[in-house]
């Protein structure tokens, strides 16, 4: 089964130092060597690079569907997330527990249609 973690975190918090650069390489590198490693990425700031698009069946016309802000303002944001394939939500918990973040990982499996 797939899991996305959606790593949240203060919405105004800044990169780490070194040791936190250095924390994430080694996450990194145990997720790839067990496998479990799918995708990750980290999302540019919600505050200046966000939009939200309203949608409809037959869609809005593009000017009137499109705000300049993120769908869930305030003091948490997502920063970033990872995409684990793993044997259940035991081991997506362990391993989002793991994660060398500040803040809150939520955890979801990932359905496949």
């Amino acid at each position: 089964m797939r899991y996305l973690m959606l790593m949240w975190a203060d919405a105004d918090a800044a990169g780490g130092d070194e040791s936190d650069f250095q924390a994430w390489v080694e996450f990194d590198e145990q997720v790839k060597a067990a496998g479990a490693f799918v995708l990750n990425g980290a999302l540019a700031p919600a505050a200046t690079d966000a939009r939200l698009v309203q949608t409809m069946i037959a869609g809005h016309p593009l000017d009137e569907a499109v705000e300049e802000r993120p769908f869930a303002e305030g003091e948490r944001q997502i920063q970033a997330f990872y995409v684990m394939e793993l044997s259940g939500m035991n081991a997506a918990l362990e391993w989002a527990n793991k994660l060398p973040t500040y803040g809150y990982v939520e955890v979801r499996e990932l359905l496949q249609f």
